[in-house]
């Protein structure tokens, strides 16, 4: 049985978590959001997973507006099992009852949900982790992994405890969280250690960079995933306030997607 895993990704950490399970499942592929969001086809298995980070406990903007605009509106009889996985550190609070309802509300119903938990690189919150916290971590998460993946091939029944009045609770903070986000870039500022190499333009999954006169300028459609920040070759990219020390760029992920040429 095919398995289709839809991915979003800011750092690494939820693309190295779908590619790892890919590799224990099987017969895998994985399409990523940024890339569907601007018109690659989808092809929906019989198998579909959803795997992406947490975002102050609620699924990233990005993955919301894909399911609200573009995964309702595709053929998903195919889909006999669909299942979600998070990755997060802190806490995932309200993120898969609101995820449970945005697919609900597109014609989908999930069967299974589970979290990987994965070093951060929210800096306006916590530093950067150490290499000895990052090993920690991954070590934890290849136990995990081997865990999810037996759970999809058994196709399990797991969904997280949904508390009273959640619809209520994720209406009134999802989306004021979600355009607190879409102005974090306006926090972002450029030093001169800028070389103008492109490539914030060019792995945007918000195409939210535009490159004047060869410097990023950033607009108000952020998602929230910091990967301009943690992935600037010269750490040109800094933020206009203090915040904590370090960056992210997960070492242990090929992921290096690009959006736009």
């Amino acid at each position: 049985m095919k398995t289709t895993l839809i991915c979003f990704s800011g750092t690494g950490n939820s693309y190295y978590i779908a590619k790892r399970l890919c590799e224990e499942i099987g017969d895998c592929q994985i399409l990523m959001i940024p890339n569907l969001m601007h018109g690659d086809p989808i092809e929906l298995t019989e198998q579909v997973g959803f795997v992406f980070p947490v975002y102050k406990g609620f699924p990233p903007n990005l993955v919301v507006h894909f399911v609200q605009e573009v995964f309702a509106k595709q053929d998903l009889s195919p889909i006999k099992y669909l299942f979600m996985v998070a990755t997060r550190y802190l806490f995932q609070a309200y993120t898969f009852q609101a995820m449970d309802i945005v697919l609900k509300e597109a014609g989908a119903l999930a069967s299974y949900a589970n979290h990987v938990v994965m070093p951060d690189g929210y800096v306006p919150l916590l530093h950067a982790p150490t290499e000895e916290k990052i090993d920690t971590l991954y070590a934890k998460a290849e136990q995990k992994i081997s865990l999810i993946a037996e759970d999809v091939r058994s196709e399990a029944i797991h969904l997280p405890f949904r508390p009273p009045l959640s619809r209520l609770v994720i209406n009134h903070l999802m989306v004021p969280i979600h355009r607190a986000f879409m102005d974090t870039a306006l926090d972002f500022a450029v030093t001169d250690a800028c070389t103008s190499c492109g490539l914030c333009y060019r792995m945007c999954p918000s195409v939210n960079i535009e490159m004047v006169d060869g410097k990023p300028v950033f607009d108000r459609a952020c998602t929230g995933c910091l990967g301009c920040y943690h992935r600037c070759p010269t750490q040109a990219i800094v933020f206009k306030h203090k915040v904590k020390e370090g960056r992210y760029p997960n070492p242990r992920s090929t992921y290096d997607q690009e959006y736009r040429s």
